[in-house]
């Protein structure tokens, strides 16, 4: 998102977005999940890496499952297509919070079953 004033003359919204090329906060959405504590919880994680497109995140100590898919309303070419009526999530994102111009800097990041495997096999004790 480019940062602006946020209105157009006229008092309508203006489209922060409509220049954001790759969109990336709309190529995918994560959901935070509970800190895994027992090695259920861990197994769950793995259930659920198990799946396409799904990763597991952990940042300033909150767990977040990401899942790349991308919004079906973006158009690469047009930007967002409900842009007005978008979501309250889409709403509140502000250009401040944008990963535009930045890569993903996550405590921990596991893109694969296998990564978080390893990850519990050298780092998680069995109770």
């Amino acid at each position: 998102m480019v940062p602006g004033k946020g209105k157009k003359k006229g008092g309508r919204p203006k489209n922060l977005c409509k220049d954001c090329i790759p969109a990336k906060c709309c190529m995918y959405f994560s959901v935070e999940i509970d800190e895994p504590e027992y090695m259920d919880d861990w197994n769950d994680m793995l259930w659920i890496l198990a799946h396409r497109d799904a990763q597991i995140y952990m940042n300033d100590d909150k767990w977040y499952v990401l899942v790349n898919n991308p919004c079906r309303f973006y158009d690469p070419a047009r930007g967002c297509l409900i842009y007005p009526k978008r979501p309250r999530i889409c709403r509140e994102h502000t250009w401040k919070d944008c990963e535009y111009k930045e890569d993903y800097n996550f405590d921990l990041h596991f893109h694969s079953y296998e990564e978080l495997e390893r990850f519990i096999r050298n780092n998680v004790v069995e109770e």
